[in-house]
């Protein structure tokens, strides 16, 4: 079995040899992650008072205190929505950009390739408009916001044909649309604001003959059958804790696939060795036993949240010792 039809046969529950795997233990690994370069992003600048800014790719100034961190948006891009139809997007859909990203994917046939998307749905209007502006304009401007959805939308319906004509297996978009324990808007307004945006692009995804993949931290467990029934494939969660892995697995098991690591909040930056090992297992029996469903994943800057490299050893460990038997041989009791 080849890595790309691994990866394939656990996001189609179609009971994949072992669970796929992206790591970082030097071990073998299943998928090639693919980030086109975005260009016009500006480097950080030191103010020399403590903090730093810089101007992204939008035209937006962005500020923090000291030399870490992704800082926060202060100076939107679009203040006035007079101009948000004619507002310039970023030439992150030129295809010099993916030059590299080609080039690695000869390199590595065998991979599932999977490409991201530089142009958020929810995020890209967050980076124009500034977390607090957005979020009123759902209730306030909610004709303007569907306009600019749509040219975010069709952004990445561009970028989609680009992936898809590299030879891309997948493609992955970027919408945290969570805080710790609840949704960022209702229900009722996701469905009217958003859905319909992710619906059209994703069908345009499937048309491509590609998977659709979308990381989204928080809470989100109320809007995960709409996503289903939108066109989702696989879901990106580094938490997941506050939903609880048994009612992931009894509400969506089956029918959506999961990539990720131990949960990066609680058990991961919490727990033990011997925790993070039972924490592990429980994410095979829980997402990973459907004959497929769980894809496992390591945190690419564990540093930066503090976690422990002893415990990052011990998450890679266990995936590879117990995502093997287990998602063959349960995803042949529950289909039996």
């Amino acid at each position: 079995m080849t890595n790309k039809e691994r990866v394939s046969r656990a996001i189609h529950f179609q009971k994949p040899d072992r669970i796929p795997h992206l790591l970082y233990d030097g071990g073998e690994n299943d998928i090639l992650w693919l980030w086109s370069e975005r260009a016009g992003e500006n480097p950080w600048k030191d103010e020399g008072d403590g903090r730093w800014s810089r101007i992204d790719a939008w035209g937006g100034g962005w500020e923090r205190f000291g030399p870490e961190g992704n800082g926060e948006l202060v100076e939107p891009s679009l203040s006035d929505w007079a101009d948000a139809d004619t507002m310039a997007f970023p030439d992150w859909n030129n295809p010099a950009c993916y030059k590299g990203c080609h080039e690695l994917m000869q390199q590595k046939p065998d991979l599932y390739k999977l490409g991201v998307i530089n142009f958020g749905l929810f995020e890209g209007p967050e980076h124009v408009r500034r977390m607090d502006n957005l979020l009123m304009d759902f209730c306030e401007f909610p004709q303007q916001l569907d306009r600019l959805l749509s040219r975010f939308a069709d952004a990445q319906m561009a970028s989609i044909d680009i992936w898809a004509g590299l030879g891309a297996d997948g493609i992955m978009s970027y919408d945290d649309l969570g805080l710790q324990d609840r949704p960022m808007l209702s229900v009722d307004m996701f469905r009217t604001a958003l859905l319909p945006h992710y619906r059209r692009v994703w069908k345009h995804a499937h048309d491509r003959g590609v998977d659709v993949w979308m990381h989204s931290c928080g809470y989100i467990m109320p809007y995960l059958d709409d996503l289903i029934a939108a066109g989702l494939n696989v879901i990106q969660m580094d938490q997941q804790e506050n939903m609880g892995l048994e009612e992931l697995g009894r509400r969506f098991g089956g029918r959506l696939a999961f990539w990720c690591p131990v949960d990066i909040q609680r058990t991961m930056a919490h727990g033990s060795v011997e925790q993070i090992e039972a924490y592990v297992q429980q994410m095979v029996q829980h997402l990973g036993s459907y004959g497929g469903g769980l894809i496992s994943k390591a945190y690419p800057q564990p540093d930066v949240i503090g976690h422990d490299p002893a415990k990052t050893v011990a998450m890679c460990k266990a995936f590879r010792c117990y995502g093997k038997a287990d998602v063959v041989s349960r995803g042949k009791e529950r289909s039996s």
